[in-house]
């Protein structure tokens, strides 16, 4: 595939309208590259203690109803390996790591045409991951240069996919809270774990200033206390390491 070729059938994401043809376009490419399965599923917090799941799908639905009644998530190796890594990975790679749970999965997985792929992580700027896989019955008819030309590929796809879903699911960033300088950095202090007295003693204000800025905090983010407003601005953005 030419360069030119390729920008033009990325771009395409960028106007896809519907799931549906975010998985045509993807199934399209999936096919030139010799994967006649593809998944693409990204996950979002909508709270700590929960997430919303969205798939664009081209693995076998009788395989994916088992995957989910059985909470394969749980132990699933690929996951594991994208929650934390950047890099695009063939599964094979990932066999000395795997649980025995995630080898009896990835062996049950094989039994409906999923026994062989690669997979790339997408890390999004709101605590979203996207995980793109590509697999087959096997790898063997795949040469070298096939192998690396799919590893590639999926590198350059995933990023194109996850905002084409991100646009097309309403995965869209709510209306910023603004928070002042004082408010902002009393939360990052009292995120380092000082207390209201000690930050009163950084700024030179009385400590119930400090407690003041933290009133206001709690009721502009919605909280419900100080530590639940700190983890808010944490998944929201807001509160940040410096110096970024």
């Amino acid at each position: 595939m030419k360069l030119d070729e390729l920008h033009g059938r990325l771009q395409c994401f960028l106007d896809a309208a519907s799931p549906e043809a975010i998985a045509g376009l993807t199934r399209a490419i999936a096919d030139d590259l010799g994967y006649p399965s593809f998944i693409y599923a990204l996950r979002f917090p909508t709270m700590f203690a929960e997430a919303r799941v969205v798939q664009i799908k081209g693995y076998p639905d009788a395989w994916l109803e088992r995957y989910w009644d059985e909470s394969y998530y749980a132990v699933d190796p690929v996951i594991d390996y994208c929650s934390h890594h950047v890099l695009p990975v063939h599964w094979d790679r990932l066999v000395p790591r795997m649980s025995a749970a995630g080898r009896r999965m990835m062996g049950e997985a094989g039994e409906f045409g999923l026994r062989s792929g690669v997979s790339m992580p997408v890390h999004g700027p709101h605590g979203e991951l996207g995980i793109l896989s590509f697999a087959r019955t096997n790898d063997g008819a795949l040469s070298r240069v096939a192998l690396a030309r799919a590893t590639t590929m999926v590198q350059l796809l995933g990023a194109y996919i996850h905002e084409a879903v991100r646009r097309v699911e309403g995965v869209v960033e709510a209306e910023p809270v603004k928070l002042s300088s004082r408010e902002r950095e009393c939360l990052r202090w009292a995120a380092d774990g000082k207390t209201s007295w000690e930050i009163s003693q950084i700024y030179r204000i009385s400590e119930r200033t400090v407690n003041f800025h933290f009133d206001n905090t709690v009721e502009k983010l919605k909280a419900s206390n100080r530590q639940h407003a700190i983890a808010k601005a944490i998944s929201m953005r807001i509160l940040s390491p410096h110096p970024f």
